[in-house]
């Protein structure tokens, strides 16, 4: 989606300080961990769905905001494997546990992390996800 980056400044909370090039950095990192789900998955088929399914939620709408709920449960089957009812599921309880919210787009209904979850997102990154730039295993 590339104006991406319109629906996420316009949605997300100005008290974050996050540049527009650490935002790519974090969603090329959060790219790579769904990778890492699906390569998980082909290794240990008995992993945890729900939580590969929720991971793949907040993922997904980190790196591609704004998705219809047909694109969500899409990516949560693509990467987590579980079944279209079982997305469904993840999504519906993540709205109603306020982790997601949805905003009416004309006729289709767009979804987004809420505040709180893109500022965990973020601080999940610059925590965990950068430690590989430290070591000089990631490109800046």
């Amino acid at each position: 989606m590339r104006d991406a980056s319109r629906l996420v400044s316009a949605s997300y909370p100005r008290r974050l300080e996050l540049s527009g090039a650490e935002l790519e950095r974090a969603r090329a990192a959060y790219r790579g961990s769904l990778e890492a789900v699906q390569a998980q998955r082909a290794i240990s088929p008995s992993a945890r769905h729900q939580d590969t399914a929720c991971w793949s939620m907040l993922g997904a709408l980190f790196i591609e905001p704004g998705m219809n709920r047909t694109m969500l449960v899409g990516r949560i089957v693509e990467y987590a494997g579980v079944s279209c009812p079982t997305a469904e599921r993840i999504v519906r309880r993540a709205r109603d546990s306020g982790h997601i919210v949805d905003q009416p787009s004309g006729r289709m209904v767009r979804y987004f992390l809420s505040e709180d979850a893109f500022v965990r997102c973020v601080d999940y990154f610059r925590k965990h996800m950068q430690q590989g730039k430290a070591l000089g295993l990631v490109r800046a």
